[in-house]
């Protein structure tokens, strides 16, 4: 830990208490929540950074399609500049403006879009209340999906999934014992009382149940990234050769996305690492044409690679291929479908 981060340790401690008490005020029913019209899950964490949300978010909305349900997702819509509710997608047409959107709202529109049109609805804004009442008007779906919620406690909800990630845990002991802005949480590990399912993310790891996690006496199910396959703009699929790499991405961990590409049997000669959500520029574009070699390939991950069909020239002039995932949950995997259809049942 940084000189910085130990001298924050104060305004970490005011956030906690700040977080801590509204919390409270929420339990002791003084602050309100508010009851929608439709059955509500809730895929939230307790820390910063990517936990595995999104693809979970998908995993579970792709199991209630599979099983007739109409699905209603809402979302802030992360880093998105626009303060408004919009709708991402009307189940058909898709508005890619990230401005709007939020880039994971985009991608969970196109990953569902493929097979299930009409059948799910995406809203993005800060209420999400509002956001989830809108999808209802315009739609009525079955079922609503909070994409990140665990923190906004003014909607209810049936049932609250909260997702942690192993490698970060295990990696960053000391920043998730704080909140931020010294450590990586968003409230403390005593937020997890409130959860009804703890999902722990192994990404490409099976480190086993974290030991602090039992406490808290919640049922825990464990989950990693599977690797698919690596495609570009044209669907085609890298072949299984020995290839060599250069990774480039715009998230908040790489460890995991790394070692996915590396298990894969392809040497990274070069990593380039963006900020999380970043937004590709015509200069990143120039960087990275810059650093290819003939005869390796760019592998970045599925998010990024939407932003770049902006930047038409990158993928089209050279071999850009994204990492496609999917989850492999543990052997518990019937007690998450299970949660999932007492919500609708």
């Amino acid at each position: 830990m940084t000189a910085l981060k130990i001298l924050l340790i104060p305004f970490s401690i005011i956030y906690s208490s700040i977080i801590f008490i509204r919390n409270k005020l929420y339990d002791l029913k003084i602050f309100k929540t508010h009851k929608i019209s439709k059955p509500v899950i809730s895929i939230g964490n307790i820390s910063t950074g990517g936990t595995g949300k999104t693809p979970l978010t998908i995993f579970a909305a792709k199991y209630y399609l599979q099983n007739n349900f109409t699905v209603g997702i809402v979302s802030r819509g992360y880093k998105r500049k626009s303060n408004m509710t919009v709708i991402v997608c009307d189940g058909n047409i898709i508005n890619t403006n990230i401005e709007d959107s939020g880039d994971e709202l985009i991608l969970i529109s196109e990953e569902l879009i493929k097979e299930n049109r009409n059948k799910f609805f995406i809203a993005a804004g800060s209420d999400r209340i509002k956001s989830s009442e809108l999808l209802i008007e315009k739609f009525d779906p079955d079922i609503i999906i909070l994409d990140d919620g665990f923190q906004n406690r003014r909607i209810y909800r049936d049932l609250d999934i909260v997702i942690l990630d192993s490698v970060d845990y295990f990696q960053n002991m000391l920043a998730n014992l704080f909140t931020l802005p010294t450590g990586n949480l968003r409230e403390t590990f005593n937020g997890l009382k409130r959860a009804d399912l703890i999902i722990q993310n192994n990404k490409s790891d099976t480190p086993g149940i974290i030991h602090g996690l039992l406490k808290y006496n919640k049922e825990i199910i464990q989950m990693r990234y599977k690797t698919e396959y690596f495609m570009d703009n044209k669907n085609s699929i890298l072949p299984k050769q020995k290839t060599e790499a250069i990774a480039f991405s715009g998230i908040a961990n790489n460890h995991s996305f790394y070692k996915m590409i590396e298990d894969s049997g392809i040497n990274i000669i070069d990593k380039i690492k963006f900020p999380d959500h970043h937004n590709y520029t015509s200069e990143d574009i120039a960087l990275l044409k810059n650093k290819y070699k003939k005869g390796s390939v760019f592998i970045t991950t599925e998010k990024d690679f939407l932003k770049l069909k902006n930047h038409k020239t990158l993928v089209t002039d050279y071999p850009v291929y994204y990492l496609k995932l999917n989850i492999e949950m543990g052997n518990d995997s019937s007690l998450f479908f299970k949660k999932l259809d007492e919500v609708v049942n």
